[in-house]
Order: C-alpha cells, then structure tokens, then sequence
C-alpha cells in the first residue's frame, strides 16, 4: 500500500469562504418587521435541516417548516433572501494553497454540508474558488453528511484513494474526529492560514504525480 499523498479534500464554510449566521436572523427580523433579537439564534441542527441537506426535503419546505418554529411571516422568497445573506469573503490562503496543490499533481475536492438553496448562490458568488476543485461533493447530492463514516469512504471509493494517501481540513471538531476515525490524516481549521502552513510543511515531491 502506498502512502503516497493523493487525494486532498477541504470543507467549504469557514474553510474557503466566511459565513455570517447573524446576518440571516438580521435579514429575516427586518423583512417580518420585529425587533433584532426576537428570533432564537439557536439554530435548530434537528431531522429536518439534516433532511434538507441531504437534499430530501425541499427549500420551500424547509423554509415553512423554519418560519413556522420561529413563528416568522416570510414566504420563501424572503426567507431565501435572508439565508443566502450569511456568505462572507474568500479565505485567500485556502484558495493559493488549493491552487498550488492542483498544480502539484493533487486532487483536490470539496466536501460540504450543505443545501440547494445554498449551492445555487454559492456557486454564482465564488466562481474562481469552484473552478479550483477538481470535483465538489455536496451532501445534498450525494444524500450524506458529515460526520457519517460512509461520506469519508464515499469520496475516497471515487479517487480509488487509502486513507493514507489523503489530508483532510475542516472548521468542525465532530468532522476531523470522523475523518480520523476514517484513518485519513485531519486537520482541524482554527486559522485561516492552517491549509497554506501545512502544505509548505509538507514538501512537493510527496504529491502523487
């Protein structure tokens, strides 16, 4: 078996670009007409969104099923305006270092909890960070999410990559301890310049060619 690094998979929110929850709530307040504060910032991680982002519930329903727990007056196309208002810059240092992998001999792939909703605006807003995988694997096309251990053995079937062979960076604990557990060598992002100091640790000549 070859440890030979191949395959490099990088989380996308907080990872590749900035996302601001608080600006969702602030959208949403403003547009029902309530005060800021008055919708819980306790997002509800439960069935439903996991169902939404496996991409087995839609967004217009999603977005009743959150107005109705929040108690909001906002139909979809308000509380869409709202949920795409969270995504903030470009993390640079993620992207150079995703760019100079690529030029290396590395894949490089995406690997995202995420929505439609999300996907569809994302993609318009960051075309050069897109372009830059070689391919994105989106929970809410594959079906999974992260931190379930068939996701991590998915994406690795697809590159006919070992665990050995590949590096994981990602913003959540609960996902680099899934990753581990996976026997793929993951990387908690805590810094924006994580992925760039790895990878000049990490000497071009070890990358598949």
């Amino acid at each position: 078996m070859s440890n030979e690094l191949k395959l490099a998979i990088f989380d996308l929110g907080q990872v590749c670009f900035r996302t601001h929850q608080e600006r969702c709530y602030l959208e949403w307040e403003d547009m029902a007409g309530i005060r800021p504060g008055s919708v819980s910032r306790d997002f509800p991680l439960d069935d439903q969104y996991e169902d939404y982002e496996r991409g087995t519930m839609s967004g217009r329903s999603y977005a009743e099923y959150f107005c109705m727990l929040n108690e909001l007056s906002l139909d979809f196309a308000e509380w869409r305006e709202g949920w795409i208002a969270m995504f903030g810059e470009i993390i640079k240092p993620t992207l150079d270092t995703i760019k100079q992998m690529r030029i290396s001999g590395l894949t490089v792939v995406a690997l995202s909890n995420t929505n439609a909703t999300h996907v569809e605006h994302w993609k318009e807003l960051y075309p050069e960070l897109v372009d830059s995988f070689d391919h994105m694997y989106l929970s809410n096309e594959i079906g999974m999410r992260k931190p379930e251990p068939r996701v991590y053995e998915h994406v690795l079937a697809q590159h006919e990559a070992e665990p050995s062979q590949a590096i994981y960076f990602d913003d959540k604990p609960e996902n680099i301890n899934a990753g581990k557990r996976a026997g793929i060598e993951s990387i908690l992002f805590d810094d924006d310049a994580v992925a760039a100091l790895w990878w000049k640790r990490r000497p071009v000549a070890n990358a598949a060619s």
